[in-house]
């Protein structure tokens, strides 16, 4: 059945972007599409993991985005199961939303390149779409592993209520979405996209979106192994400090976000200072930690009862130190 939602929504708009064929013939009630950067040395595992799914009822699409390094030379080992397609580098938002076009599947899902699904992640979420064919979206859990080896698990899903309370605890991080979790319906895109102006984060705005204008599900399942590598951590450190504001301002807009969705706007970006907070003082860069905290504060005081939060602001004072004497601040704090 098509999906019920708005007629016009407010993420499609970004220039070159075209809406899905819905003519398309839907072949495969999955596409797996690989979105891949430079991730040569990862990609390999991620269309393995994407292989070894069971059922015939999807298709693996990986979308090259101007790589340098061997990423065309490891795909093409899996070129009789594997649909590859290259162009010059347009960024993260660029490449999925080419995925999009290219896809034949009745349900996407966009697994990093250096990421994997776990066995039976398909089987999981088979059965949950074809028990509820009217959701836009049905996502389930992770968890990561960095390069110590260490494993997060991420935080069990609620049950899901309607799309404005979706909406409004999504933001607030009461549960969180991960690519590589999530098999979104196609008819999603035909009015929503990936913002190509935004290098990072930009998935968080689509996710956001589905859930405020579509039913959705979620299943505790876990699903994927999320690959948390130093250089992920770096890269996104980086992206972090272009994007942040862009991302609240994408949301936000008020030419196209629904008007009673407009009063959530300081939650989220106390949310999303605190959790830049967060990831600055993780990577070592204890003085805009320390700005991004203040600023949470400023848009909504009561992140100050943020315990967790309060102690890592404090706690940033004597690392910093430690580090200007030269002593590391992980073991002498």
């Amino acid at each position: 059945p098509p999906l019920k939602g708005p007629s016009q929504l407010w993420v499609n708009r970004q220039r070159g972007a075209s809406p899905s064929n819905s003519a398309v013939q839907k072949t495969f009630l999955f596409s797996v599409i690989i979105p891949a950067y430079n991730y040569g040395r990862f990609v390999g595992r991620a269309i393995k993991s994407a292989l070894q799914q069971s059922g015939d009822d999807f298709e693996v699409l990986v979308i090259d985005d101007g790589s340098t390094d061997n990423t065309r030379e490891v795909v093409s080992r899996y070129e009789d199961r594997v649909s590859y397609f290259h162009h010059e580098n347009r960024g993260q938002s660029a490449t999925r939303n080419r995925g999009i076009d290219l896809a034949h599947g009745r349900y996407l899902i966009f697994l990093d390149a250096d990421d994997a699904l776990l066995p039976h992640a398909l089987s999981h979420l088979r059965r949950e779409v074809q028990a509820h064919p009217e959701v836009g979206m049905v996502f389930g859990q992770h968890f990561a592993v960095c390069e110590e080896g260490i494993r997060v698990s991420g935080k069990l899903h609620p049950e899901l209520g309607e799309p404005m309370e979706n909406f409004r605890d999504f933001l607030d991080r009461k549960f969180g979405i991960c690519n590589g979790t999530a098999a979104v319906r196609r008819d999603v895109f035909d009015v929503i996209r990936f913002p190509e102006h935004i290098r990072n984060g930009e998935d968080l705005p689509v996710f956001a979106a589905t859930l405020l204008h579509f039913p959705c599900r979620s299943i505790n399942e876990t699903l994927l192994e999320v690959n948390a590598h130093d250089g992920r951590v770096r890269r996104n450190i980086e992206a972090i400090r272009e994007t942040a504001e862009q991302v609240i301002d994408e949301l936000f807009d008020p030419e196209h976000m629904p008007q009673p969705a407009l009063r959530y706007r300081k939650l989220f970006a106390a949310r999303k200072y605190l959790s830049m907070a967060r990831s600055f003082y993780r990577s070592g860069h204890y003085a805009e930690s320390r700005s991004y905290f203040r600023k949470a504060v400023a848009t909504q005081w009561r992140r100050l009862l943020n315990t967790t939060a309060v102690a890592r602001y404090l706690k940033s004072f004597i690392r910093q130190g430690l580090a200007k004497v030269g002593l590391d601040p992980q073991t002498h704090s």
